[in-house]
């Protein structure tokens, strides 16, 4: 079970299929491709680096001139030759990306991972796209919208498979607030659910990880090993408090102080408050649900108390009637009906 198994009802982000040879080695070319290209632009921007330090210095000892000359300060000769802008930039979706999006949902949508697009060809492609030319206010608006639907949908979606899950918490939140912040945090992860397969693990920013060793004397695997138990103990009483809550019958007879005693049910339920319970699941041993080790059997009998094929319902008398005369035959041909209380070990022993 995953997190996106158990919200169906949300859309999930599609993982990333692994690469066939082909693939990779178009990957790898790629990647070779793209380093040397980020050489040759390194090479580049270190040549325009160095002539904007020359005109920078040439700037500063124009300025310094011309401050010596008219006798004031070099900050307000910087303040004369330039501008400050009193404004903030716009942060919504541009047209230019809702149609680069537009396109890229169209060419890239059937190509199999390592031969989609690229962003560079994409903005080729809606260059040469005469649809995309001269478009209408109402046009306009109608591929912002679909972006902005995109991008929401994007940030609602879950994670498809636990892996995604757990790269996401480690590297998208604590190391980026480490990042932001300077924080230090430490994450112990285990499963949410008694049916995932989600593997306990840890994580910490920098070197946290080691106040648990060093200061609290406990191993990280230690600690984590202790919440996985200790939270599949939790969740699997949970599991069986949901039965006793789904299957009780204080509605039933307006009471709230009732305990279900399975052991004595016909005489503890059936004949002193005449409730009995309908629709038991076949296969399932009449009995308490937290004596009740199968998993699949637990979920069977929720199951039926939830669709309400397995019901409490209120006898009528005559039921009742023909019950308590049940049990008189029973007791009168001496059998024993229900569990007898044990005796106490000094019955007939006088008490001061």
């Amino acid at each position: 079970s995953s997190w996106a198994a158990r919200n169906a009802n949300r859309p999930a982000l599609t993982p990333r299929g692994p690469l066939n040879a082909a693939q990779k080695a178009q990957a790898n070319t790629r990647k070779a491709s793209h380093k040397l290209s980020a050489e040759q632009c390194k090479e580049a921007d270190d040549g325009l680096s160095s002539a904007i330090q020359c005109l920078l210095a040439d700037k500063t000892e124009k300025i310094n001139a011309i401050a010596l000359e008219h006798g004031v300060t070099q900050e307000k000769v910087k303040k004369l030759m330039g501008g400050e802008k009193h404004y903030k930039g716009n942060c919504n979706v541009q047209l230019a990306n809702a149609l680069i999006h537009a396109k890229a949902q169209e060419v890239n949508a059937d190509r199999p991972r390592g031969a989609k697009l690229s962003l560079k060809e994409i903005r080729n492609l809606v260059k040469a796209d005469d649809s995309m030319r001269n478009l209408t206010a109402e046009e306009e608006q109608e591929y912002i919208n679909k972006l902005n639907e995109h991008c929401a949908l994007q940030n609602m979606s879950v994670r498809a498979t636990n892996t995604a899950v757990a790269r996401d918490v480690h590297w998208m939140v604590l190391d980026g607030l480490a990042v932001q912040t300077g924080i230090y945090a430490c994450l112990f992860t285990s499963r949410g659910h008694v049916y995932d397969t989600t593997q306990a693990t840890w994580f910490g920013t920098d070197n946290v990880m080691d106040f648990w060793e060093d200061v609290l004397q406990i191993m990280q695997r230690v600690c984590t090993r202790l919440l996985n138990s200790g939270l599949s103990t939790f969740l699997f009483k949970f599991s069986l408090d949901a039965v006793l809550t789904g299957i009780s019958i204080g509605t039933t007879v307006k009471r709230r102080d009732i305990q279900i005693n399975y052991t004595n049910f016909s005489t503890a339920i059936k004949e002193k408050l005449g409730i009995d319970l309908r629709g038991w699941p076949d296969g399932i041993p009449f009995q308490s649900p937290t004596s009740i080790n199968d998993h699949n059997a637990l979920l069977k009998l929720r199951n039926a108390l939830k669709d309400g094929s397995c019901h409490w319902f209120r006898m009528t008398p005559r039921q009742r009637e023909e019950h308590s005369a049940q049990l008189a035959a029973r007791r009168k041909r001496g059998e024993t009906v229900g569990k007898p209380r044990k005796k106490r070990s000094d019955a007939g022993v006088p008490h001061k």
